[in-house]
């Protein structure tokens, strides 16, 4: 059987890692305010395609054609990421492991099919 550590040795690590994380977060926000230019230029405001003479207004900073895409990554680096970390203990609990993939998976299921369906949208595509 698997046993957590307890006690203070493993809330102290924990609470230091948490605090590093958000520490590096803070910093790295607050630099990225600081370095970053703030002038308003009528430039930045003007829409960007690839390559192609722009037309129209600008729809936004977040445009839904890229979505899909979003969605497929978020639902499918978890199932990488867990995958690889359940391939090291594998070999002493299959059946725990399998059993926990597999329910990751049918989870993530859903939202990687609706993903995919999206992405092959054209009307998502279109600049009008």
């Amino acid at each position: 059987m698997l046993t957590l550590p307890t006690g203070p040795n493993a809330f102290l690590t924990f609470t230091v890692a948490l605090l590093v994380g958000i520490g590096i977060g803070i910093i790295g926000f607050a630099l990225g305010r600081i370095l970053a230019p703030t002038r308003e230029l009528p430039k930045k405001k003007e829409r960007y395609e690839c390559g192609n003479p722009p037309k129209g207004r600008a729809r936004g900073i977040f445009t839904m054609q890229y979505y899909p895409y979003l969605i497929i990554f978020l639902t499918v680096e978890p199932v990488a990421i867990y995958g690889f970390l359940a391939a090291l203990a594998a070999h002493d609990y299959t059946l725990r492991v399998a059993g926990l993939l597999g329910g990751m998976i049918l989870l993530l299921a859903p939202s990687l099919v609706f993903g995919l369906k999206w992405a092959g949208r054209l009307e998502v595509w279109s600049v009008e």
